[in-house]
């Protein structure tokens, strides 16, 4: 699924392609991420290969973000013990690394992980001055602050790029990775664009969550609640953290009916349009007639279903009983999606043929 994900996601693949191009040009990087960043050891993998094929010389190295000072520990890390020798204190550990030139900094792209808004801060000041002191015919070390999305939008600072991963990836792009990974699951091809459909809707903030529910396949169209439940009762993420998810039944009950108002609602208007144009004759010698709102009804095409059925009951127009069936559940699936009732299963399976 992961595969799937970086590789064949349009946006997912930019989203990778903008973060190793701004490494390539030398320019460190904020990334504002989600709270759920998909397969982030696989995304890590890739932007670590791109870097290697372009420039084997640098290394990509991961660290969590240190409680001290920013300057303090990368002097103390990335240089010698004869070169943090030769440090002397009043100068700023910014202007002391961005000026040494054999050191194991300059040759580094660091990954820095769970990045806060106080460390952001001091991150970006240190970074400010290192670019104002690297010389030109230095290539400087390059850094990847890694932050949790917020509403504020993080300063802008000289040499840096400020890149999000939601301001990338949208809504169609989680429905396409759905649809995607719905391909090889054992379920009706007329049923995979509802799963999608549901899936997305559904569990939409995390990828790694509809790529658990995919795997279910019709039973999470039967069940989404308990198939969730089961979910986060005995599956992790990649990352080995837990599934979160609100199970509250009306929420998850109005999601469903904005799926099906999605999908299912257009394929009930053109059955209607399509038995209209069937039955157009019988349907126009028995108008005029009134709807529910007092308004005369004059032509076929403005006849809804529960007129239609009325029609069938008074022998204007004449069906087979499975025809009548078939308009019935056409007619209780339309007045339930109409009253913000989500439709059962079995009906839309019906409807969906």
């Amino acid at each position: 699924m992961e595969q799937i994900w970086w590789k064949q996601i349009t946006k997912a693949k930019h989203f990778i392609d903008m973060v190793t191009d701004a490494i390539l040009d030398n320019k460190s990087v904020i990334l504002s991420m989600p709270a759920f960043v998909p397969w982030h050891e696989t995304m890590y993998e890739m932007i670590a290969e791109i870097l290697n094929g372009e420039n084997s010389l640098n290394r990509l190295i991961s660290i969590d973000c240190p409680t001290g000072d920013v300057g303090q520990y990368l002097l103390d890390n990335y240089c010698k013990k004869e070169k943090r020798a030769s440090y002397r204190y009043g100068m700023s550990y910014a202007s002391f690394l961005a000026k040494s030139e054999d050191i194991v900094l300059n040759s580094s792209y660091i990954w820095v992980k769970a990045v806060s808004g106080q460390k952001l801060e001091e991150w970006s000041r240190f970074i400010a001055e290192y670019n104002k002191n690297v010389p030109s015919h230095m290539s400087p070390a390059v850094f990847i602050l890694e932050i949790q999305d917020s509403a504020r939008k993080p300063k802008a600072v000289r040499g840096v790029r400020h890149i999000s991963f939601s301001d990338t990836i949208d809504a169609y792009d989680k429905f396409t990775f759905c649809a995607l990974a719905s391909t090889d699951i054992a379920i009706r091809s007329s049923l995979r664009p509802y799963l999608a459909e549901m899936v997305s809707t559904i569990c939409s903030d995390d990828i790694e969550l509809c790529a658990q529910c995919i795997r279910w396949g019709q039973a999470f169209l039967r069940n989404p609640a308990d198939v969730l439940s089961s979910i986060i009762d005995k599956e992790c993420h990649s990352d080995f953290s837990p599934f979160v998810m609100d199970l509250d039944k009306s929420r998850i009950d109005s999601l469903i009916w904005e799926c099906q108002i999605k999908l299912i609602f257009p394929v009930i208007e053109k059955y209607r349009s399509r038995f209209v144009s069937q039955h157009q004759k019988e349907i126009s010698a028995a108008l005029p007639i009134d709807n529910a709102f007092g308004d005369v009804i004059t032509s076929p095409q403005d006849v809804e279903l529960g007129h239609l059925v009325q029609l069938v009951g008074m022998g204007r127009i004449s069906l087979t009983p499975r025809g009548y069936q078939e308009l019935d559940l056409f007619r209780k699936a339309r007045n339930d999606l109409a009253h913000l009732t989500p439709l059962e299963y079995e009906a839309v399976e019906d409807i969906l043929g």
